[in-house]
């Protein structure tokens, strides 16, 4: 049996020096930056512990492999919350891999997207954070696009109040008039759905702004608008750069004016929505790829907007 270290500060700069190497300033897994020399220092912005993934409450043995280096408020957030737990505004679970539990980002950003965690002058760091990504490209990726079609736009800050919502979506947009009205179209991508729960996060935003949409925006801010709500799945990283452009709403063309969201049957199958949509499958029994209907909405928040827009 492997005799349980002592969680001291020598165990603590150990653990450092093995995560971090040689770095001095570095973040923690919820992005909270945190520095070597403020070890335990609550009284300093990056002051930083050593915390149990799997708590010491339930059993978490005190080894390399259950120990986490993180921010002073993060330890204080996680506590011994098991399996999900929210620190710095996100949200985490904590799963068993193997013989050992890992913490899992469930807010849709991978460590590996935010570019400032690397010093590229430091040789090490640039060279790790290589090492990390060639490991990850023969994994399948998923990709979710969202397609939003909005006509005859009273007030821009509309855009905004999307952006806002899909803040961690890649968002573009273009505006094209007709002789009758003019459609304004975004495009919203998110290329890191790793879970489940990164679909169900991004249906959760369209219901949102269908929600927003059919009940304040719509007639005093749009004239109509459709929301359209896709995950394709790709074999590699190679073949979602090849093949992301092909991803299309040509169907889409033309405004349907059903003031609703529509989803394709990976978005059904990956989320709750499965709970109300009847798949379609053809004789060999395959999924039909086709875009389903889901004209769900928030009911309270529908009331409170309802309530809004009878103020105006």
């Amino acid at each position: 049996m492997t005799k349980a270290m002592d969680l001291n500060k020598e165990t603590a700069m150990r653990l450092w020096n093995k995560t971090f190497g040689k770095e001095l300033t570095v973040k923690d897994f919820t992005g909270r930056k945190i520095v070597k020399g403020a070890y335990n220092d609550r009284n300093s912005e990056f002051g930083w512990n050593v915390d149990h993934i799997y708590p010491q409450s339930k059993g978490g043995p005190t080894n390399d492999s259950n120990l986490i280096v993180c921010h002073i408020l993060t330890n204080d957030e996680k506590a011994d919350k098991f399996p999900c737990f929210t620190a710095n505004e996100k949200k985490f679970e904590i799963r068993k891999v193997q013989n050992h539990y890992e913490i899992i980002n469930l807010s849709g950003k991978s460590d590996l997207d935010k570019s400032d965690d690397t010093d590229f002058l430091d040789h090490s760091s640039g060279i790790r954070l290589f090492k990390k990504l060639k490991g990850i490209q023969n994994k399948p990726r998923f990709v979710g696009s969202v397609f939003i079609k909005l006509e005859n736009i009273a007030n821009t800050a509309i855009i905004d109040f999307i952006e806002k919502l899909f803040d961690e979506e890649n968002i573009s947009f273009n505006v094209k008039r007709s002789f009758c009205s003019t459609i304004t179209t975004i495009m919203l991508k998110n290329y890191n759905m790793l879970y489940k729960e990164n679909v169900s996060d991004l249906l959760d935003k369209c219901v949102v702004l269908n929600t927003y949409l059919g009940s304040y925006f719509r007639e005093s801010i749009i004239s109509n608008y459709d929301i359209f709500y896709r995950v394709d799945k790709f074999s590699d990283k190679s073949a979602m750069y090849v093949n992301d452009e092909k991803i299309n709403f040509n169907y889409t063309n033309d405004m349907r004016c059903e003031n609703c969201l529509y989803i394709n049957e990976l978005v059904v199958f990956n989320t709750d929505a499965q709970k109300d949509i009847q798949l379609e499958t053809d004789y060999a029994g395959n999924l039909v790829k086709k875009d389903y209907m889901y004209d769900y909405i928030y009911k309270d928040l529908k009331n409170n907007l309802l309530k809004e827009a009878s103020r105006r």
